[in-house]
């Protein structure tokens, strides 16, 4: 008897894993027999009646995690429509990982039988929905305004930045869908300045939240991600990821160093030193026609202060007053190990 439960369980927890959910339990036998593996920590249950392994689990990132969660729980409540990150997050979109939780749901009754820092219902009206890998969840226009009006302007900004980009939506729509629906809504008035400055062309969320902070400290808004020849190779295209060109013919480039190109094989060519020289081979070729190059680091975008006095530094134009209060500066350090660039 015991021998065949686990069996049933080892064959149920694949099966969920495959389908990237986490596993319902589908009896009270079941649910116990899993209680006692949660115990010796073989299996883990992040949320209530809801199951993986600890193997799996632990190999996950945290969106690839908040994906589980969401599926396990519309299996568990399929009257549920999961909205705002919960709904960005199975779109795709770029949503941070520390504003993943707790799920956000549209639900008809306002008893949720979870803690609020597990499920929250944000409203129960029903709310315009697609269906996508057997989980409800609302359209891409709707996702997208209730992010712009529940989470922070920059992060607000990076959810429809990558709409734009996966092509959910097209700006003009997205824009008139905000007027339209949002009207009457609490937080409507960012998430149509949110929408007015989404823009496909931001790689990832980080550049996104790089500009929207651009945007808060009064600055220019740069081009974005554009392309220049390389002087040694014509039939070579150099992105860079912001540009800003002034009335006098001064380029200023701008370039988020995101970290992940020193760390990730896949994007640097075998090794952290392969990859920082070819970094600096980029760097002096775009230098060639004497642009000024200003790096900054996700770390330094989120020191506000350090961010407003580099680009002033470097000669970025400020269009309007900060829409931010800029605090008094303290001094900036970043110590990298000489380990993170594989050198001895």
């Amino acid at each position: 008897m015991q021998r065949r439960v686990s069996q049933e369980i080892e064959l149920l927890l694949t099966a969920a894993a495959e389908d990237g959910s986490c596993l319902v339990a589908p009896c009270r036998r079941l649910r116990d027999a899993l209680e006692r593996r949660v115990t010796t920590g073989e299996v883990v249950s992040p949320a209530p009646h809801l199951y993986v392994t600890r193997e799996i689990w632990d190999g996950l990132s945290q969106t690839e995690r908040t994906r589980h969660l969401v599926t396990g729980f519309s299996r568990l409540h399929p009257d549920w429509t999961f909205c705002g990150t919960s709904a960005a997050v199975m779109h795709g979109l770029s949503v941070p990982e520390g504003l993943q939780r707790p799920l956000e749901i549209v639900a008809p009754s306002r008893v949720i039988a979870y803690p609020r820092n597990v499920v929250i219902r944000r409203y129960g009206n029903d709310a315009p929905s697609i269906t996508t890998e057997g989980v409800r969840i609302t359209t891409p226009e709707r996702t997208v305004l209730d992010c712009a009006r529940w989470l922070p302007f920059r992060e607000g900004l990076a959810v429809a930045d990558s709409s734009l980009r996966l092509g959910l939506v097209d700006s003009e729509r997205l824009n008139e869908y905000v007027r339209s629906a949002g009207r009457g809504l609490h937080g409507v008035a960012r998430a149509r300045l949110v929408a007015r400055l989404a823009d496909p062309r931001p790689e990832n969320g980080m550049e996104s939240i790089a500009r929207a902070t651009i945007y808060e400290l009064g600055f220019a808004l740069p081009d974005l991600q554009v392309p220049l020849h390389d002087p040694m190779d014509s039939r070579r295209v150099l992105r860079v990821d912001f540009m800003w060109v002034l009335p006098d013919g001064t380029v200023i480039i701008g370039e988020l160093d995101g970290g992940e190109k020193y760390r990730n094989p896949a994007m640097n060519g075998g090794t952290p030193l392969v990859a920082m020289r070819g970094e600096r081979r980029r760097e002096s070729r775009l230098t060639i026609e004497r642009p000024k190059i200003v790096r900054f680091s996700p770390d330094e975008v989120e020191d506000v202060a350090y961010f407003n006095r580099l680009l002033e530094t470097f000669g970025v134009p400020r269009e309007r007053e900060p829409v931010i209060e800029i605090p008094d500066e303290v001094p900036f350090s970043e110590l990298v190990p000489v380990e993170a660039y594989g050198l001895p």
